[in-house]
Protein backbone atom coordinates (compact mmCIF):
# COMPACT_ATOMS: atom_id res chain seq x y z
CA UNK A 1 0.00 0.00 0.00
CA UNK A 2 2.85 2.40 0.88
CA UNK A 3 4.49 1.66 -2.46
CA UNK A 4 1.19 2.41 -4.25
CA UNK A 5 0.83 5.72 -2.41
CA UNK A 6 4.39 6.68 -3.35
CA UNK A 7 3.70 5.75 -6.97
CA UNK A 8 0.51 7.82 -7.03
CA UNK A 9 2.29 10.78 -5.42
CA UNK A 10 5.15 10.53 -7.91
CA UNK A 11 2.71 10.35 -10.83
CA UNK A 12 0.83 13.40 -9.56
CA UNK A 13 4.08 15.31 -9.09
CA UNK A 14 5.26 14.44 -12.60
CA UNK A 15 1.88 15.50 -14.03
CA UNK A 16 2.00 18.80 -12.12
CA UNK A 17 5.54 19.55 -13.30
CA UNK A 18 4.55 18.70 -16.88
CA UNK A 19 1.51 20.98 -16.68
CA UNK A 20 3.57 23.87 -15.28
CA UNK A 21 6.24 23.34 -17.92
CA UNK A 22 3.60 23.29 -20.67
CA UNK A 23 2.20 26.63 -19.48
CA UNK A 24 5.63 28.17 -18.86
CA UNK A 25 6.95 27.11 -22.26
CA UNK A 26 3.75 27.90 -24.20
CA UNK A 27 4.90 29.45 -27.50
CA UNK A 28 4.27 33.09 -28.39
CA UNK A 29 2.39 31.87 -31.47
CA UNK A 30 -0.58 31.31 -29.13
CA UNK A 31 -0.63 35.08 -28.57
CA UNK A 32 -0.50 35.63 -32.34
CA UNK A 33 -3.61 33.47 -32.83
CA UNK A 34 -5.40 35.36 -30.03
CA UNK A 35 -4.58 38.76 -31.58
CA UNK A 36 -6.17 37.72 -34.88
CA UNK A 37 -9.25 36.37 -33.11
CA UNK A 38 -9.72 39.45 -30.90
CA UNK A 39 -9.39 41.95 -33.76
CA UNK A 40 -11.25 40.01 -36.43
CA UNK A 41 -8.08 39.88 -38.52
CA UNK A 42 -7.55 43.67 -38.53
CA UNK A 43 -4.34 43.13 -36.54
CA UNK A 44 -1.95 40.19 -36.59
CA UNK A 45 1.31 39.28 -34.89
CA UNK A 46 3.91 37.93 -37.32
CA UNK A 47 7.28 36.28 -36.62
CA UNK A 48 6.34 35.66 -32.98
CA UNK A 49 9.33 34.25 -31.08
CA UNK A 50 9.73 33.17 -27.46
CA UNK A 51 7.03 32.17 -25.00
CA UNK A 52 3.82 33.86 -23.93
CA UNK A 53 5.77 35.20 -20.93
CA UNK A 54 8.64 36.84 -22.80
CA UNK A 55 8.57 37.25 -26.56
CA UNK A 56 8.86 39.49 -29.58
CA UNK A 57 7.17 39.81 -32.94
CA UNK A 58 5.92 42.16 -35.63
CA UNK A 59 2.50 43.76 -35.11
CA UNK A 60 0.93 44.18 -38.56
CA UNK A 61 -2.04 46.34 -39.59
CA UNK A 62 -2.48 46.62 -43.34
CA UNK A 63 0.90 47.58 -44.81
CA UNK A 64 2.23 48.86 -41.46
CA UNK A 65 4.62 46.65 -39.46
CA UNK A 66 5.66 47.56 -35.89
CA UNK A 67 8.35 45.51 -34.08
CA UNK A 68 7.31 44.83 -30.47
CA UNK A 69 8.51 42.85 -27.46
CA UNK A 70 6.74 42.02 -24.19
CA UNK A 71 7.19 40.45 -20.79
CA UNK A 72 4.49 39.12 -18.45
CA UNK A 73 5.09 38.92 -14.68
CA UNK A 74 4.03 35.42 -13.55
CA UNK A 75 3.48 35.94 -9.81
CA UNK A 76 0.72 38.61 -9.99
CA UNK A 77 -1.35 36.02 -11.88
CA UNK A 78 -1.78 34.16 -8.59
CA UNK A 79 -3.91 37.05 -7.31
CA UNK A 80 -5.83 37.47 -10.57
CA UNK A 81 -3.77 40.34 -11.98
CA UNK A 82 -2.02 40.53 -15.34
CA UNK A 83 1.07 42.75 -15.44
CA UNK A 84 2.41 43.26 -18.95
CA UNK A 85 5.49 45.26 -19.91
CA UNK A 86 5.77 46.24 -23.58
CA UNK A 87 9.13 47.44 -24.82
CA UNK A 88 10.73 48.20 -28.19
CA UNK A 89 12.06 45.15 -29.96
CA UNK A 90 15.86 45.02 -30.24
CA UNK A 91 15.58 45.81 -33.97
CA UNK A 92 13.13 48.71 -33.52
CA UNK A 93 13.84 52.42 -33.18
CA UNK A 94 14.20 53.54 -29.57
CA UNK A 95 11.18 54.92 -27.76
CA UNK A 96 8.35 53.07 -29.48
CA UNK A 97 6.36 51.15 -28.52
CA UNK A 98 6.42 50.99 -24.74
CA UNK A 99 3.85 50.62 -21.95
CA UNK A 100 3.33 49.15 -18.50
CA UNK A 101 -0.13 47.58 -18.34
CA UNK A 102 -2.00 46.08 -15.37
CA UNK A 103 -5.31 44.26 -15.88
CA UNK A 104 -7.60 43.27 -13.00
CA UNK A 105 -11.06 42.13 -14.03
CA UNK A 106 -12.63 44.94 -16.09
CA UNK A 107 -10.01 47.50 -15.03
CA UNK A 108 -7.03 48.33 -17.22
CA UNK A 109 -4.29 50.64 -15.95
CA UNK A 110 -1.74 51.97 -18.45
CA UNK A 111 1.41 53.80 -17.43
CA UNK A 112 4.26 55.45 -19.38
CA UNK A 113 2.88 54.47 -22.79
CA UNK A 114 4.06 55.58 -26.22
CA UNK A 115 3.75 54.21 -29.72
CA UNK A 116 4.44 55.62 -33.20
CA UNK A 117 3.01 54.17 -36.39
CA UNK A 118 2.28 55.16 -39.99
CA UNK A 119 -1.12 56.77 -40.48
CA UNK A 120 -2.03 54.06 -43.00
CA UNK A 121 -2.99 51.99 -39.93
CA UNK A 122 -6.21 54.06 -39.66
CA UNK A 123 -7.63 52.60 -42.85
CA UNK A 124 -6.50 49.08 -41.92
CA UNK A 125 -8.27 49.27 -38.54
CA UNK A 126 -11.55 50.50 -40.04
CA UNK A 127 -12.28 46.90 -41.02
CA UNK A 128 -14.01 47.91 -44.25
CA UNK A 129 -13.03 49.26 -47.64
CA UNK A 130 -12.50 53.01 -47.36
CA UNK A 131 -12.49 55.74 -49.99
CA UNK A 132 -9.36 57.41 -48.63
CA UNK A 133 -5.78 56.70 -47.66
CA UNK A 134 -3.87 58.42 -44.86
CA UNK A 135 -0.24 59.52 -44.88
CA UNK A 136 2.20 60.77 -42.27
CA UNK A 137 3.22 59.38 -38.88
CA UNK A 138 1.15 59.23 -35.70
CA UNK A 139 2.55 59.36 -32.17
CA UNK A 140 0.32 58.39 -29.23
CA UNK A 141 1.48 58.84 -25.64
CA UNK A 142 -0.02 58.68 -22.14
CA UNK A 143 1.52 59.08 -18.69
CA UNK A 144 -1.36 57.40 -16.86
CA UNK A 145 -4.76 56.09 -17.95
CA UNK A 146 -7.18 54.04 -15.84
CA UNK A 147 -9.80 52.44 -18.08
CA UNK A 148 -12.65 51.03 -15.98
CA UNK A 149 -15.96 52.10 -17.55
CA UNK A 150 -17.89 53.99 -16.35
CA UNK A 151 -15.12 55.39 -14.14
CA UNK A 152 -12.25 56.25 -16.48
CA UNK A 153 -9.42 58.65 -15.69
CA UNK A 154 -6.35 59.97 -17.46
CA UNK A 155 -5.30 61.67 -20.66
CA UNK A 156 -3.91 60.65 -24.05
CA UNK A 157 -1.91 62.88 -26.41
CA UNK A 158 -1.97 62.28 -30.16
CA UNK A 159 0.27 64.04 -32.69
CA UNK A 160 -0.17 63.27 -36.39
CA UNK A 161 2.87 64.71 -38.17
CA UNK A 162 2.73 65.43 -41.88
CA UNK A 163 -0.94 64.50 -41.99
CA UNK A 164 -2.28 63.83 -45.48
CA UNK A 165 -5.44 62.34 -46.93
CA UNK A 166 -5.51 60.91 -50.45
CA UNK A 167 -8.87 60.52 -52.19
CA UNK A 168 -8.53 58.18 -55.19
CA UNK A 169 -12.18 58.66 -56.18
CA UNK A 170 -11.54 62.33 -57.03
CA UNK A 171 -7.83 61.90 -57.84
CA UNK A 172 -6.77 64.38 -55.16
CA UNK A 173 -4.88 64.67 -51.90
CA UNK A 174 -5.17 67.15 -49.03
CA UNK A 175 -2.30 68.34 -46.82
CA UNK A 176 -3.45 68.74 -43.19
CA UNK A 177 -0.15 69.83 -41.66
CA UNK A 178 0.45 68.61 -38.09
CA UNK A 179 -2.71 67.54 -36.28
CA UNK A 180 -3.03 67.32 -32.50
CA UNK A 181 -5.62 65.64 -30.28
CA UNK A 182 -5.77 66.05 -26.49
CA UNK A 183 -8.07 63.31 -25.22
CA UNK A 184 -9.39 62.97 -21.67
CA UNK A 185 -10.97 59.84 -20.18
CA UNK A 186 -14.37 60.46 -18.62
CA UNK A 187 -17.17 57.99 -17.93
CA UNK A 188 -17.35 55.42 -20.71
CA UNK A 189 -15.51 57.54 -23.24
CA UNK A 190 -12.20 59.05 -24.27
CA UNK A 191 -12.74 62.37 -26.03
CA UNK A 192 -11.23 65.75 -26.77
CA UNK A 193 -10.56 68.51 -29.31
CA UNK A 194 -8.84 68.14 -32.67
CA UNK A 195 -6.85 70.97 -34.27
CA UNK A 196 -4.01 71.43 -36.75
CA UNK A 197 -1.10 73.67 -37.64
CA UNK A 198 -0.26 74.29 -41.30
CA UNK A 199 -1.60 72.47 -44.33
CA UNK A 200 -4.23 73.39 -46.90
CA UNK A 201 -7.04 73.50 -44.33
CA UNK A 202 -7.72 74.86 -40.87
CA UNK A 203 -9.15 71.91 -38.93
CA UNK A 204 -11.23 72.11 -35.75
CA UNK A 205 -13.41 69.44 -34.22
CA UNK A 206 -13.74 66.63 -31.71
CA UNK A 207 -13.01 62.92 -31.53
CA UNK A 208 -14.80 60.49 -29.20
CA UNK A 209 -13.98 56.86 -28.42
CA UNK A 210 -16.71 54.97 -26.57
CA UNK A 211 -15.79 51.74 -24.83
CA UNK A 212 -16.83 48.67 -26.86
CA UNK A 213 -18.73 50.90 -29.29
CA UNK A 214 -17.02 53.14 -31.86
CA UNK A 215 -14.66 55.99 -32.64
CA UNK A 216 -16.57 59.04 -33.86
CA UNK A 217 -14.97 62.10 -35.47
CA UNK A 218 -16.67 65.43 -36.21
CA UNK A 219 -14.64 68.13 -37.98
CA UNK A 220 -15.05 71.60 -39.43
CA UNK A 221 -12.71 72.29 -42.35
CA UNK A 222 -11.89 75.74 -43.68
CA UNK A 223 -9.59 76.28 -46.71
CA UNK A 224 -6.77 78.64 -45.83
CA UNK A 225 -7.20 80.20 -49.28
CA UNK A 226 -10.81 81.04 -50.18
CA UNK A 227 -9.92 81.08 -53.90
CA UNK A 228 -8.55 77.51 -53.91
CA UNK A 229 -10.98 76.10 -56.48
CA UNK A 230 -9.42 72.64 -56.56
CA UNK A 231 -9.64 72.21 -52.79
CA UNK A 232 -13.24 73.45 -52.62
CA UNK A 233 -14.13 70.95 -55.34
CA UNK A 234 -12.57 68.14 -53.29
CA UNK A 235 -14.39 69.24 -50.14
CA UNK A 236 -17.69 69.33 -51.99
CA UNK A 237 -17.19 65.65 -52.83
CA UNK A 238 -16.55 64.50 -49.25
CA UNK A 239 -18.11 67.04 -46.87
CA UNK A 240 -21.15 69.25 -46.31
CA UNK A 241 -21.00 73.03 -46.73
CA UNK A 242 -21.49 74.90 -43.45
CA UNK A 243 -21.15 78.69 -43.56
CA UNK A 244 -17.57 79.58 -44.41
CA UNK A 245 -16.36 76.00 -43.91
CA UNK A 246 -17.22 72.36 -44.47
CA UNK A 247 -18.43 69.73 -42.02
CA UNK A 248 -17.07 66.19 -42.13
CA UNK A 249 -17.77 63.27 -39.83
CA UNK A 250 -17.34 59.54 -39.73
CA UNK A 251 -17.76 56.64 -37.34
CA UNK A 252 -15.58 53.52 -37.05
CA UNK A 253 -17.13 50.63 -35.05
CA UNK A 254 -14.90 48.90 -32.50
CA UNK A 255 -16.78 45.60 -32.59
Amino acid sequence: MARLRRLLFLSAAVAAVAAIAAVWLAPATLVAAHVVQMTGGMLRLDRAEGTVWRASGILVAGAAAIPVAWRVEPWPLLRGEVRLHVRPDADASAGSPRADIAIVGERVAVRDAEISFPASVFAALSGTAVAWAAGGEVNVSADAVDWAPPANHGAVRVLWRGARLSLPAVNASVDLGDMTMALAADGDRLSGPVSNDGGDLAVRGEITLRASDAVQVSLTLAPRRADDVRLNRVLAAIATADGSGWRLGWRVPLR
